[in-house]
């Protein structure tokens, strides 16, 4: 799972797809829907490098086995300012270590400069 987001924050697309299951269904924030690792590889990669000074920070993994939570920020520059949108990425895992399952949960953005942050244990 780790490894999953450290390929997408440096934009390795391949080795990122290589930790989802060829079949994985992401549900995003908006109740979109992407399904296969081909089609999830190619909207991932075409949406982060379109976005200006991108930039992943994971903070906590949990997981029990099966499931696994993700604790992240994305930031990136809008109208020349920084903007940050905290995240919860739910994911099942499969026997075979594989993410079968996205889904991503959206916590308001803010500009960087407008708002503190929010203390992380």
């Amino acid at each position: 799972m780790a490894r999953f987001f450290d390929r997408m924050a440096v934009g390795d697309w391949d080795a990122m797809a290589a930790c989802v299951a060829p079949d994985v269904v992401r549900v995003g924030p908006y109740r979109d829907v992407k399904t296969g690792r081909d089609d999830y590889r190619a909207f991932l990669a075409e949406t982060i490098e379109a976005l200006e000074d991108y930039r992943l920070d994971l903070q906590r993994i949990w997981t029990d086995g099966s499931r696994a939570v993700a604790q992240l920020s994305e930031t990136l520059r809008m109208d020349g300012r920084l903007r940050r949108t905290d995240e919860a990425i739910v994911c099942d895992l499969g026997d075979d270590g594989l993410i079968h399952r996205v889904e991503v949960y959206l916590q308001r953005g803010y500009f960087v400069d407008d708002e503190p942050e929010i203390p992380r244990g």
